[in-house]
């Protein structure tokens, strides 16, 4: 077909692969961006740029800045306990304001570890009248450092092993694979979706098959590889098109990526990232999103449902024949496997649950509304590493799949092998973020794009902003496939901003990743596409060009991204904390 009869969209998406393909490999294009700071930095000291933190309000009461109180010759002192404010290390410049018709009646400078327990009783507050007492964080006038100037070189040269070797995302990702590895090499998480599969009612094999697809990536990629095939067998089982099984497992996997009913290396790898950004101040889990994600799979599954049964089925049909063979189930002694494995995964959840639930707790938090930044939160990574490693080895060794010990360390390399390309992008994503905060270019960006977003009407009408935001995040995932790369480029950017605008971080981290997820399904770039292609191929080899394939998953990524920025608005409206402990504002 000539390029100028096909349709828009294909030619667009034919426009998106070819650009694609031009993009450097992300390591080269991080490289780039160092090249681009090092100039950048260099050019903007050399003129003498200046940005000017904004006034940070410490104390807030119902919502509004300061504490109101009333004066008089019998008041009485206050003891203001800001415990966070005391805890971070980026408040200076720090004043007591007492203020009378909006105006600083007295004033007195404040060290930041007296913020715990900070003595108020000032001369003024003993004559009568209404007064509002303001701790504040005044601004402070920040200059861009060069890395071309002697400072800047001598940190180059003795930052840049400790910066990767620091990278806290690398440490964080790599330990919470080695669990997986174990779960997934003994073939427990495999086993688990087959089970789930193929014990569902037929009329309900469709959601099931999208919701286990997007829960798959718990087990690395296992979702997109184990799914897409198994929900082929069962719908020629069924005597449907396996392309529809096809299409339902590769869209569940990849435009659900982030949706999932557990913590998985997704939740880490964002956490760590957004962490880096905002120097752990605050600091945000590895549940930061983990009630939308939670709803997220259910509400994806249904939309996939609806865009299969009404828009992808009518177009492939069914097979028109007999039914295909009955999909395999699972042989005894896998039901018994799995029986041990799940047992086990339980039991040792319920020994780590009593580190948390008890009052007395070791990993509780003693102050009852800091619980969910309990140690067990916060430590979340070596827990689920546990729960896999042992789940893995149960299942393992009742299957015979775990022989002996050296088994789970095969396991365990193997998926290190696997993430060696990562560990070599960290190098250059480590150099770039850390360069980035070095020069203060970082809170440069963040405190002038909130300025001209405050400028542009962002305050008062923030929906339009968080969906333009997503779409240009969308956008970017059809050239630029890997999330953890766009995120290390847009968090040190956009977290700061949106925090310099009131939003948690943890809010800002669900914004990128529901732009990140969505586009996944219909980038020729995904790294899982090709493979689509050919077992495409295997059922109908016309049917297997990418762009009669695209025209079938367009329809799923304009639904699904439509529809779960639809729920994000309705979630932002309703006021929902997105995550334990993430709240939408700060």
């Amino acid at each position: 077909m000539a390029d100028s009869n096909k349709p828009l969209y294909l030619r667009g998406l034919d426009a998106v692969e070819r650009l694609g393909n031009h993009l450097p490999h992300p390591f080269w294009l991080f490289c780039l961006l160092i090249v681009a700071t090092v100039l950048l930095s260099a050019a903007m000291n050399a003129a003498g740029v200046v940005v000017y933190t904004p006034e940070t309000q410490v104390l807030r009461r119902g919502g509004q800045p300061g504490l109101q109180v009333e004066g008089g010759p019998d008041f009485e002192p206050l003891t203001l306990e800001l415990k966070s404010a005391a805890k971070s290390g980026k408040l200076v410049n720090l004043y007591l304001e007492v203020r009378r018709d909006g105006q600083v009646v007295a004033e007195h400078p404040v060290e930041r570890d007296a913020l715990a327990h900070l003595e108020v009783d000032e001369p003024v507050l003993h004559t009568p009248g209404t007064y509002r007492i303001h701790v504040v964080a005044r601004p402070v006038a920040i200059p861009i450092k060069s890395l071309l100037s002697a400072e800047g070189l001598n940190w180059a040269v003795l930052s840049l092993v400790e910066n990767f070797a620091h990278f806290e995302p690398l440490g964080l990702v790599l330990v919470m694979l080695m669990g997986v590895s174990i779960a997934e090499g003994a073939g427990l998480i495999t086993a688990v979706m087959r089970a789930v599969a193929l014990a569902v009612p037929e009329r309900l094999i469709v959601p099931v098959l999208f919701a286990l697809a997007a829960c798959g990536n718990i087990g690395s990629d296992a979702g997109v590889v184990v799914i897409p095939p198994l929900a082929a067998a069962i719908f020629k089982q069924m005597g449907k098109n396996p392309i529809t099984g096809l299409l339902v497992g590769y869209v569940g996997a990849t435009a659900g990526f982030t949706a999932n009913l557990l913590p998985a290396g997704t939740d880490v790898l964002a956490m760590s990232l957004t962490n880096a950004a905002t120097g752990n101040e605050p600091e945000i889990s590895v549940l930061a999103n983990w009630y939308f994600m939670i709803v997220s799979v259910f509400f994806l599954a249904i939309l996939g449902t609806v865009v299969t049964h009404r828009l992808v089925e009518p177009r492939l049909g069914d097979v028109g024949g007999p039914a295909g063979e009955k999909v395999a189930g699972l042989s005894a002694e896998e039901k018994r496997g799995l029986a041990f494995g799940l047992g086990a995964v339980a039991l040792t959840l319920g020994v780590w649950l009593l580190t948390l639930l008890p009052e007395q707790g070791i990993l509780r938090n003693s102050e009852p509304d800091q619980f969910w930044r309990s140690p067990f939160f916060k430590g979340l990574v070596p827990i689920l590493f546990t729960l896999f490693a042992v789940g893995g080895l149960a299942y393992g060794k009742v299957t015979g799949s775990v022989k002996k010990a050296d088994d789970l360390l095969t396991f365990m390399g193997d998926a290190m092998k696997r993430m060696g390309p990562y560990i070599v992008l960290v190098l250059a994503i480590s150099q770039f973020t850390e360069a980035f905060q070095f020069t203060a270019l970082d809170r440069f960006i963040a405190i002038k794009g909130a300025e001209i977003l405050r400028g542009v009407g962002f305050e008062q009408y923030p929906i339009p902003f968080f969906v333009a935001f997503i779409t240009a995040v969308a956008v970017a995932n059809l050239f630029m496939g890997s999330a953890s790369a766009k995120w290390a480029i847009f968090a040190p950017i956009f977290v700061p901003m949106f925090m310099s605008l009131g939003y948690h971080p943890a809010f800002t981290q669900l914004l990128y990743r529901v732009g990140d997820s969505i586009t996944n399904c219909v980038s020729p770039l995904y790294p899982y596409f090709p493979l689509l292609l050919g077992w495409i191929a295997d059922v109908d080899k016309e049917r297997a060009k990418v762009g009669t394939v695209l025209a079938y998953l367009v329809p799923y990524a304009s639904v699904l991204l439509v529809g779960w920025i639809l729920m994000l608005v309705v979630w932002y409206l309703l006021g929902l904390p997105v995550g334990p402990g993430s709240p939408i504002h700060m």
